[in-house]
């Protein structure tokens, strides 16, 4: 009688890093060769896999050899925690006197995914090829506490990573480990978001390479990847990756035993926004050496994206650009310099504070003691409503600073801007000063004044400017600006001005105004005609965003001056409406016969704060103060007076305003 079946049953097996519990294995000899076939009710084997449960195993082609032993066609079913249940075919050749072992497996279930398995074992040699398809990401997650410290763990897991992934991958090795590897991956749906949502992608198509070679603990290797679909934000940075992909490639190799890393070939990319090629070497994890070349092909697209939300709160913050950019960087051992590039870029401000147009030229800055030189030009500019002609600057940059290397002149409207000194410096809190010295060749203030949309005004607008700081985003002015308007001088000192370019800017300054001619100015403003000098003076002047609230300021009869004065009928009407004193009293009294008056002195003054301007004039008068008071030259004579101590600063405007839009008194 022949034995066509050998059944075996163990209640409870165990060896090194193996336990099994009821335990059935069978062998039956058919004509087609041995039949292997098992079950046990829980095997447990090293982390990861733990316990496997309702294991059965079958083998249809089974050969014992002398040299080994080999099963083709087998099949696997198990569950397990993280696995689920599985149904797994296999196949082994194991070659025993050779030291030769061949291991495939095929179709094992992850999450709606599948991995296949090729292993090649020799005694001094090994090699695996790995097929995983579509592997969900929050599946991998549940193997991670396997492999990674708490540290690590929390930090993925805060990311909340979500998407497929499929990964094609051989590694060759030998009893020390991986030689050489190359693998291929394609994320879908890419997902993440840390905990406070500045960390966010959605729908990431990500695709990637990887080549690796170990020789003598020195890892040579190459990375490619490419971003193709999707949005992705990274504070303050939002990139719409199906609009603008990103591709990135990197050479280099790592010492293990140094640690140290050269990365010879950097190339990382963005379609229509930008490129970059670098080097860089990275010892302990801190860079010690970084070169890079940056195009910026199309400015009015990498602007929005890269710029932009970094500008938040400067004069930067909302620009239209154009042009192309480049630049470089070399950095090694803490020394650096940069240069940038500029190639027809036009810059404007949304909210038409300042614009330039066709910028060109060499931008550079550097840390290093040897001097490097820079130049820019542009074709015109405009500074608020202030037009600013073509000019070029050349200066040389040092240690952190930089200065121009000779005197310039920049046109401003009708005059120019002479600048004698330029220099910059970056402090070691990284704040940034600058100091100026020129001088204001006369500008016309019939330019100015049309520029500034104000009332047309005669005269010339210059001065030296001897010395101009900023620091800590405050402008400062040393000295005094001299300006040459109706006849006379006016001298602003204590100029200062702080954020500028910003949202709420602040400007603060005392005027002195000397020998004013009243004829040119009651002119200009179209107020009825004044003869005579004035002298005034504005002290304690706060302008925020370019209105005023706060000043002491007062305007009389020059004491020196005792020619004649003259006012008509029209100026002392609107002056008894600044005042707030009744209008149209000359033209229904005898004195509309007369249509000029002789007067001694005039004056106003306004004290500004919180919206309110106390007002007084030359001297008090009953229930209220001269304004002009009479005498002085051949009569007729005649006293204003004003009434009105305190009025709203807003009403004060509407007063002016009225009276320059008055066409006069009507003479019945």
């Amino acid at each position: 009688m022949a034995i066509n079946t050998i059944q075996i049953n163990i209640d409870h097996s165990w060896a090194e890093k193996f336990d099994a519990k009821d335990l059935k294995t069978a062998v039956r000899f058919t004509s087609e060769g041995l039949k292997l076939s098992g079950q046990a009710a829980q095997v447990t084997l090293p982390a990861p896999l733990n316990q496997l449960h309702n294991v059965t195993f079958e083998c249809a082609k089974a050969a014992w050899l002398e040299e080994g032993f080999s099963c083709q066609s087998g099949t696997l079913q198990f569950s397990q925690a993280e696995l689920g249940q599985q149904r797994v075919q296999f196949s082994i050749d194991a070659n025993t006197e050779d030291e030769h072992y061949d291991l495939q497996l095929q179709n094992l279930k992850l999450d709606g995914g599948t991995i296949n398995l090729v292993v090649n074992l020799a005694e001094q040699h090994w090699n695996a090829d790995i097929d995983a398809q579509n592997i969900s990401l929050s599946a991998l997650q549940k193997w991670l506490p396997q492999f990674l410290d708490k540290h690590y763990l929390d930090a993925i897991n805060d990311w909340q990573p979500q998407g497929q992934v499929s990964v094609q991958a051989r590694l060759d090795g030998n009893t020390l480990g991986i030689v050489s590897g190359i693998a291929k991956w394609q994320f879908t749906d890419l997902g993440f978001s840390n905990a406070t949502a500045s960390q966010v992608a959605e729908n990431i198509a990500m695709q990637g390479e990887v080549s690796l070679d170990n020789s003598d603990d020195t890892w040579d290797f190459v990375v490619s990847s490419s971003l193709t679909a999707g949005q992705a934000y990274s504070d303050p940075v939002f990139v719409d990756l199906s609009v603008s992909p990103i591709t990135l490639s990197v050479q280099g190799k790592f010492e293990t035993q140094k640690n140290h890393w050269t990365l010879a070939d950097i190339k990382l990319s963005q379609s229509e926004q930008f490129s970059l090629e670098a080097l860089a070497e990275v010892t302990d994890n801190v860079p010690t050496k970084v070169e890079a070349d940056v195009t910026i092909s199309t400015l009015s697209s990498f602007y929005p994206t890269w710029v932009k939300p970094f500008m938040v709160g400067t004069a930067a913050a909302n620009l239209q650009v154009s042009g192309q950019v480049s630049s470089s960087l070399s950095w090694s051992d803490k020394q650096y310099q940069l240069t940038a590039t500029l190639d027809k870029v036009n810059v404007t401000d949304s909210q038409q504070r300042y614009n330039a147009e066709n910028l060109n030229g060499e931008l550079v800055w550097t840390n290093k003691e040897t001097p490097l030189d820079g130049h820019l030009s542009w074709q015109q500019a405009k500074l608020y409503a202030i037009d600013i002609g073509a000019g070029q600057l050349h200066a040389q940059t040092v240690k952190n600073g930089f200065k121009l290397v000779e005197e310039t002149s920049i046109p401003v409207l009708d005059g120019e801007l002479q600048i004698n000194q330029l220099s910059l410096q970056q402090q070691e809190d990284k704040q940034i000063t600058w100091s100026f010295d020129g001088l204001l060749l006369p500008i016309s203030m019939e330019s100015l004044t049309e520029a500034l949309e104000w009332p047309t005004m005669h005269g010339k607008l210059s001065g030296v400017i001897p010395h101009v700081r900023y620091q800590s985003h405050k402008l400062t002015i040393d000295g005094a600006l001299q300006v040459k308007v109706f006849d006379g001088t006016t001298v602003i000192r204590d100029l200062r001005l702080t954020d500028p370019l910003g949202v709420l800017p602040q400007l603060y300054a005392n005027i002195d105004m000397n020998d004013l001619d009243l004829a040119l100015l009651t002119k200009t403003f179209d107020v009825g005609k004044i003869t005579g000098r004035v002298t005034g003076e504005i002290y304690n002047l706060r302008l925020s965003n370019w209105q005023p609230v706060q000043f002491d300021a007062k305007l009389a009869t020059s004491k020196d001056n005792p020619g004649k004065r003259i006012i008509s009928q029209r100026a002392v009407d609107n002056l008894t409406q600044v005042g707030g004193g009744a209008t149209g009293m000359i033209s229904r009294s005898f004195l509309r016969f007369f249509d000029d008056f002789s007067y001694k002195r005039l004056g106003l003054s306004c004290h500004l704060r919180n919206d309110v301007c106390e007002m007084a004039g030359i001297e008090d008068a009953d229930q209220g103060y001269y304004i002009v008071k009479g005498g002085g030259g051949l009569p007729p004579w005649i006293d204003v007076i004003g009434y009105t101590r305190r009025v709203d600063w807003a009403d004060l405007l509407e007063r002016i305003k009225a009276v320059q839009n008055s066409s006069g008194p009507i003479i019945e």
